[in-house]
């Protein structure tokens, strides 16, 4: 086989001739992602022909470990959904402890890129750095990957028991941010300018910060700019891509046919200050998540570089990137629940602030099994009890191919359920009221 030999800075790495054909065929990547091979940093040196063996299948670790959130030095940011202060890093390019991995995720990808602020360029040194990271990952997305236990190709990207896999290719999309205006609601809610610089704040304990969404009336505002935004927006999005995903073909000649969808009562606030990461890489299904849900990330604040989520666009297939937004009003549809992602240490000059929610669909009746089977889409959120997830339904004979406007209703208009400790923080803060 042809194996073409690139220069990354002053790395070598050797790329089969194919996989840069395929490469070549994907979409073009964006100035930022880390992954386009044929980006500034990289330098044709030579091309030669020879004999390169069968790469041997790679075995993703050994052990059944499962994959633990990386712990904060610090006792204020040590939740899983609260943002972690990286440790003193000393030295970055000290080769004795570079060779070491942590278990802060963060801390060993910067000690190994430093101080930049733009997308890591993930070539092959990178990788080595978070394999052992990845390894856990990827065991525990395989342990989670089949909830029916079937005897199915151990592939991750099997389509086997997953519902709904037309809609689960990775899509941004627009919206209007003065029709939704969720990043300035969550300002005003917070009291505060710019949620981009948070960092300057006077109050810098992060649950001092985030206080008034923990009292009802304080939060109610946003509270209801996210339910109108999830209900009048993002599920007939989804309704309107299923439709014409054909997703409905087998239900939708049926009288009085309805379609729910159970969607995330309240989002997860990430808040991703300087200096701090939020997750080490995972998927959802590894905490508990349905499978069934399909994941939502909206960013509120300029979100590039280091300051990004990162996920793969397919399940197994680690081409990592950023989803980068220059400003509120674009929004990123994706497989969470079976594709890997996770941050970096934020080392840009600006704070991101991100809604992260989730959305299944399910049909009742005669054709329950015919979308998401109840079974699917229990998990550990249900399992705690009700207010986790809210839901509103769809009549299959009302509204268009486009968005159905009036046809979406709520099982109870008028409710707004309140958080608790499964949104993460700050609620997982709060006291308990019993």
């Amino acid at each position: 086989r042809l194996k073409l030999r690139l220069q990354i800075g002053p790395n070598i790495v050797g790329i089969p001739f194919a996989t840069m054909l395929s490469v070549q065929r994907q979409r073009p990547h964006t100035q930022s992602d880390g992954n386009n091979l044929m980006g500034n940093n990289v330098v044709i040196q030579s091309l030669e022909v020879s004999e390169v063996s069968s790469p041997k299948a790679r075995h993703p670790s050994i052990g059944p470990e499962p994959l633990f959130l990386s712990k904060s030095v610090t006792a204020q940011h040590s939740s899983l959904n609260e943002t972690a202060s990286e440790p003193e890093l000393g030295s970055l390019r000290n080769p004795a402890s570079e060779a070491a991995p942590t278990k802060w995720f963060g801390h060993d990808v910067r000690r190994h890129i430093g101080e930049i602020q733009d997308t890591p360029v993930f070539d092959k040194n990178l990788r080595e750095v978070m394999d052992s990271h990845m390894a856990k990952a990827r065991i525990r997305r395989e342990e989670c990957r089949n909830p029916s236990y079937l005897s199915v190709d151990a592939s991750i990207a099997s389509s086997v028991d997953v519902p709904y896999t037309a809609l689960r290719d990775e899509r941004r999309f627009l919206y209007d941010e003065n029709s939704y205006p969720l990043h300035r609601v969550l300002a005003e809610t917070l009291g505060v300018d710019d949620l981009a610089q948070l960092h300057h704040h006077s109050i810098k304990d992060k649950l001092q910060l985030l206080r008034p969404l923990l009292d009802g009336d304080g939060r109610r505002r946003f509270h209801e700019c996210y339910d109108n935004f999830v209900t009048s927006f993002c599920i007939p999005l989804l309704h309107s891509l299923a439709l014409t995903k054909n997703e409905f073909h087998s239900i939708s000649s049926l009288p009085a046919s309805r379609i729910t969808y159970r969607y995330q009562a309240f989002p997860c606030l990430r808040v991703v200050r300087p200096g701090e990461f939020s997750i080490g890489p995972h998927c959802d299904t590894a905490y508990g998540h349905s499978i069934g849900n399909l994941n939502f990330h909206i960013p509120l604040t300029p979100a590039f570089g280091t300051n990004a989520l990162y996920t793969e666009s397919h399940p197994g297939k680690e081409d990592w990137h950023g989803l980068t937004a220059k400003s509120p009003g674009l929004g990123f549809l994706f497989d969470g629940a079976r594709c890997i992602h996770f941050t970096l240490e934020n080392t840009t000059d600006v704070t991101r602030v991100s809604l992260d929610f989730r959305i299944a669909f399910y049909a009742e009746g005669d054709h329950a099994e015919t979308l998401c089977r109840k079974e699917l889409l229990d998990d550990r959120f249900t399992e705690a009890g009700p207010g986790y997830y809210d839901e509103a339904s769809i009549d299959l004979g009302a509204g268009s191919f486009s968005f159905p406007g009036a046809a979406i209703a709520k099982k109870e208009r008028y409710r707004l359920l309140d958080p608790d400790a499964r949104v993460g923080f700050p609620f997982n803060k709060q006291k308990s009221k019993h």
